[in-house]
């Protein structure tokens, strides 16, 4: 155990791939010549953190070989990795602009996000700024007095029509503060860092500051785990994991598309989520993610995700987000590949590694695939539309959302879990979705533009040997959700819905795990009752269509489902709920007063909307009680153990049937 902040095990050390092999490594990002781009006259940037206590950075740009009368630098408008517009540009000031000698030249600025230098001759032009870093969650420039993270996108000027610059960047901060990135230094100079272009430095965020590095390698590759935050952690276990982890993932693409790799971590309460790169990621948790056993077991998850990306987005990018415009929105139909593919082989990584048990994972399978059904919006927008309207949808939910979208990470992990039974089932288990990822990786590289849906459909009709065009077309172009119960038996699996039980809580913790359990197989007594109970007809419950918070005390509605009778009874967004048949209602206990009612009982509320009484008579609905489930198929073929034994990486249970919700691990999983 260590703590993080305050007794560092050692700086940051140094580590410099010679920079032609670095180069070479970047020859496909979209606009650089790797070994032959020249690093003479690069673009310099000088970041300074005299006092970071004041959350403020100063940088200054110098562009050499000017040319013109005049030369514009902006400033992105959005980062990648979150497809929404956070204007950066609102936090700089005091923008200065010199000539080589320091004499001052006029700037001003003429949009939102550029300015305009007026050269006067002048062939080296050199711009000072001052960025205001308090932007911690959203993962783009925070500063304070024990670090500095900067993701260049949100702080970094760039000159329009020379992003293929190669780049210099040199940091002046606190003598005791180390740097930690994705980019390559100076020999001899660890403050001194190059890129190719400007891609490159957006794609690789820099840590500057008190913080640990654990490191462990990964085939002849070195990985560097960095921790900015105080937190008791096993660095042990973060080495041998996070090693599963990318091991697992190299072993689907068949090779690293980096020669060292960094996980920046920041660890702190109110934090979470995570952010792709190059050749890094950002990852923001909880020091409980770090400390608490069921908390680092989701934590993982993060990790899988995020290092995930490092091919599917970081190496393999759809058109229309290749190569990135700065400037504005970047459009494609595929971030449900993006992000929902991504998603999909986040649990299945930490399924095959055994970093989460077996039943934990097809628990969590199945109560997937249970949301996506019971989500009004499934049946409202396809993936194809999801990923296009990100930018004014997923990142912009209003009340109605629920009701007419859906989401492309969770929605697209179930597209990628039906695609990958459907290619194993059309080519006899010859062929997955691992397959189809990998000759992705190896036929589309950034260099080339991007890949198309329809180069993603050509290639998974190739592999599974018949056209798959049909399943894109029902269930990634149009509102569906694919046949799983179907699709799941490729691998030996049948869904079924579990009435539920009169003692079953009505939460349903996906993250459950007994820590006392044993291994071994499941006895004939729980085969017996689980099949018994699949018989039982599934009690309907009584449903009202709202979804409330808490708002200054109030019980209020922050959604009506357009599947509930709320919905037509003309209940609406932001209604103050005073009362439901005469007695307060609150919002923790809607479920309990539900229970005790039937559908077709009449309940009355009264709201205030607009400061005014309105009373409304509702007849409740009913929807069927109970919950998703996996069991293994009590009399599998030898196709289905073979397809399941490829797709899990571990042995078919002992037991012709056994229940998930009863099955303990194998002896080859790992014991969490």
């Amino acid at each position: 155990m260590h703590h993080a902040l305050f007794s560092r095990r050692h700086h940051c050390p140094s580590i410099l791939i010679p920079l032609l092999m670095f180069l070479t490594a970047c020859s496909s990002i979209p606009g650089t010549t790797g070994a032959a781009q020249p690093q003479d006259d690069p673009i310099e940037y000088t970041i300074t953190l005299n006092a970071p206590q004041t959350q403020m950075v100063d940088i200054a740009i110098v562009v050499p070989n000017v040319q013109g009368p005049t030369i514009d630098l902006a400033l992105s408008v959005w980062r990648p990795g979150r497809y929404t517009v956070l204007d950066p540009a609102g936090t700089v000031t005091q923008e200065q602009a010199f000539d080589g000698t320091g004499r001052e030249l006029p700037i001003e600025k003429i949009d939102k996000s550029t300015w305009r230098v007026q050269t006067d001759g002048a062939d080296t032009v050199r711009v000072a700024y001052r960025v205001y870093a308090n932007s911690l969650n959203d993962r783009t420039r925070h500063v304070d007095d024990t670090h500095a993270f900067l993701s260049g996108s949100s702080v970094f000027f760039y000159v329009p029509d020379r992003i293929d610059d190669p780049l210099r960047v040199t940091i002046e901060a606190p003598d005791d503060w180390t740097v930690a990135t994705g980019l390559e230094h100076v020999p001899g100079d660890k403050r001194t860092l190059i890129a190719p272009n400007f891609h490159v430095l957006v794609d690789s965020p820099i840590e500057i500051g008190l913080h640990d590095v654990i490191e462990f390698d990964s085939g002849d590759t070195l990985h560097q785990i960095v921790i900015w935050g105080e937190a008791d952690y096993d660095a042990d276990e973060l080495k041998e994991d996070f090693a599963k982890i990318v091991e697992s993932q190299t072993e689907i693409f068949g090779g690293k598309p980096y020669e060292r790799y960094v996980f920046l971590i920041h660890a702190g309460s109110g934090m979470g989520g995570g952010t792709e790169h190059l050749n890094s990621t950002i990852m923001q948790t909880r020091r409980a993610s770090l400390e608490d056993k069921k908390a680092y077991k989701r934590f993982l998850g993060l990790v899988s995700h995020e290092f995930f990306h490092t091919w599917n987005v970081k190496a393999l990018r759809p058109a229309g987000i290749t190569p990135y415009d700065y400037s504005k929105e970047n459009y494609t139909k595929l971030l449900w590949v993006c992000e929902g593919t991504t998603s999909y082989y986040t649990d299945l990584t930490l399924a095959r590694t055994g970093l989460m048990k077996t039943k934990d994972y097809l628990k969590k399978l199945a109560t997937s695939i249970g949301s996506m059904r019971d989500h009004p919006g499934t049946k409202v927008q396809s993936l194809e539309s999801s990923s296009f309207d990100a930018w004014i949808k997923f990142t912009a939910p209003n009340p109605h959302s629920l009701n007419t979208t859906v989401n492309f990470y969770g929605n697209g992990s179930l597209a990628s879990l039906g695609l990958d039974m459907e290619i194993r089932k059309a080519s006899g288990n010859q062929a997955s979705l691992d397959d189809v990822m990998r000759t992705m990786y190896e036929r589309f590289p950034l260099s080339g533009g991007g890949f198309t849906p329809q180069d993603l459909v050509d290639v998974s009709s190739e592999l599974g040997g018949v056209d798959l065009d049909p399943y894109f077309a029902k269930y990634v172009r149009t509102a569906a959700a694919p046949d799983f119960e179907s699709a799941l038996q490729v691998v030996g699996l049948e869904l079924k819905f579990e009435p539920k039980k009169k003692d079953d809580d009505d939460d349903d913790d996906d993250d459950d795990d007994d820590d006392e359990e044993k291994d071994g197989d499941v006895d004939e007594d729980d085969e017996e009752s689980t099949e018994s109970d699949s018989e039982v007809e599934p009690t309907m419950k009584a449903i009202l269509g709202l979804n409330l918070t808490s708002r200054n005390g109030a019980t209020t509605v922050r959604s009506v489902r357009s599947d509930g009778p709320a919905f037509d009874s003309g209940i609406t967004a932001n209604d103050e709920i005073v009362a439901m048949n005469g007695r307060r209602l609150t919002t923790g206990d809607l479920n309990d007063r539900l229970e005790k009612l039937e559908p077709g009982d009449v309940v009355t509320l009264h709201i205030m909307r607009r400061d005014e009484l309105r009373i409304f008579e509702i007849t409740l609905a009913g929807k069927p009680d109970g919950k998703w489930k996996l069991d293994y198929v009590k009399e599998p073929s030898e196709a289905q153990i073979a397809a399941y034994e490829s797709w899990m990486k571990q042995d078919w249970p002992k037991k012709k049937k056994v229940d998930i919700e009863d099955e303990d691990e194998s002896e080859s999983s790992t014991e969490e």
